[in-house]
């Protein structure tokens, strides 16, 4: 008895020590012409950039558990944004400015 008692915890700790915290990500941006990206990650610096819409299907990783935060501001009309992480429910907002943001927590699965 004394056996399984002790090889109770070291199993309940390998367990929790096979979690990823490395996330796979995928973004999306709908309009037309030119239009000014910033890109927050966790686990790396925001980066900023000058796109030409649409955008499809660029992939990005989060290396750690936060926020991931796009922001799309077109030179002019309106955008989309949609943001997938993982295995988890796609995120869409459109405007003359779009933000998608999804938080990674423990409960994020990838």
């Amino acid at each position: 008895m004394k056996k399984l008692l002790l090889l109770i915890p070291v199993l309940a700790l390998a367990a929790c020590g096979q979690k990823s915290y490395t996330y796979e990500a995928f973004y999306d941006i709908e309009g037309t012409g030119k239009a000014e990206m910033t890109l927050s990650v966790p686990g790396g610096a925001p980066q900023s950039e000058t796109v030409d819409l649409p955008v499809k299907n660029r992939a990005m990783l989060a290396n750690a558990l936060g926020k991931i935060s796009l922001t799309v501001k077109p030179e002019n009309g309106q955008v989309t944004c949609k943001l997938r992480v993982e295995k988890e429910k796609e995120i869409s907002n459109a405007g003359k400015v779009a933000t998608c943001e999804y938080e990674i927590t423990e409960d994020t699965d990838n």
